[in-house]
């Protein structure tokens, strides 16, 4: 069994995050916290962890679209906003601030339930190419680090390109360390000969 979605509502009028809770509690939803203003949406985010914020635009102290923003870049939580406000100046910042969707008030408990389900599918995307992007820079530098080694080999000990490229693979193999780090280990060890002069 899939376990419940947790969920922060953050909305400063009572009667409204009563009813978004009732919604959400009867798509069984498992609500972590209901709080009031953009601070504490942050607070209580970074300690709870949940899937998803639902939270509204204006907001005591810190509104909604600042607390997205943080929410968004640290812990990284997808962020609905939901609001009776459809301003196009409102949308277009809230896509700039990282909001993943935008709800206008009053919202079905199915138009919720499917905000919900798409903006937590969209986040995994997401992440799933922010992943993909950060293991295409660590390749492309490690890339980098082997090719300055050889550069540096082919140099030092007059070796052709294959040939640096083997003494690589054979002390990587040989040492039990990644080509890469070996490489690296080259490439510092060299910085600091020429900077002996």
């Amino acid at each position: 069994m899939n376990r419940r979605c947790k969920v922060l509502v953050a909305d400063d009028e009572r009667q409204v995050a009563a009813g978004l809770q009732g919604q959400l509690e009867a798509l069984n939803y498992d609500i972590v916290a209901v709080v009031d203003d953009g601070h504490r949406a942050i607070e209580v985010c970074r300690r709870t962890l949940p899937d998803i914020v639902l939270m509204d635009i204006e907001m005591p102290g810190l509104d909604g679209l600042s607390a997205a923003r943080e929410i968004a870049n640290d812990p990284g939580t997808p962020v609905v906003i939901l609001t009776a406000h459809g301003h196009p100046n409102l949308v277009d910042q809230a896509v700039q601030d990282g909001v993943i969707q935008y709800l206008l008030k009053p919202v079905t408990s199915p138009a919720l339930h499917a905000a919900i389900q798409t903006s937590l599918a969209r986040a995994r995307d997401l992440k799933s190419e922010r992943e993909k992007v950060n293991e295409l820079q660590l390749t492309l530098r490690d890339r980098k680090l082997i090719e300055r080694a050889k550069g540096i080999l082919m140099t030092r000990r007059h070796l052709t390109e294959p040939e640096a490229f083997r003494f690589l693979q054979r002390q990587s193999q040989d040492r039990r360390m990644p080509m890469a780090k070996l490489a690296e280990s080259i490439v510092q060890a060299d910085e600091v000969m020429e900077s002996l002069g």
